[in-house]
């Protein structure tokens, strides 16, 4: 007879490795070179220029292949300023859907090449 899997174990237990995770990083304030960065187009001049249906459309697509959607979403996610606790959380939970069965693994790996 077959073990079968609970997924919604596998999530608590995620969400609780996750909230013990978290901690507040040191300020880098003096650790780094300050230089000026152009600013990011806002989400409305990008979904202006391509258009919101075709954007939807292309993200549609790309869903259908999780694996590249999960690496789509964790790398807009990456490249936000002033990231939230939420947005890690994002990016863990991206992992954790893409990552299946051996979610801790991906997990950490993930955050040791960071």
């Amino acid at each position: 007879m077959s073990k079968k899997k609970n997924t919604l174990n596998d999530l608590e237990e995620f969400l609780k490795l996750q909230a013990s995770s978290l901690v507040t990083p040191s300020s880098l304030t003096g650790k780094v070179k300050e230089t000026p960065i152009a600013p990011a187009p806002q989400v409305n001049e990008v979904i202006e220029s391509i258009g919101e249906e075709d954007l939807v459309k292309k993200v549609q697509r790309l869903a259908a292949d999780k694996k590249a959607f999960y690496n789509f979403i964790i790398q807009v996610t990456e490249g936000l300023s002033n990231k939230t606790k939420e947005d890690t959380l994002l990016i863990n939970t991206a992992l954790y859907l893409k990552g299946g069965s051996d979610w801790k693994t991906a997990v950490a790996n993930y955050w040791k090449s960071k």
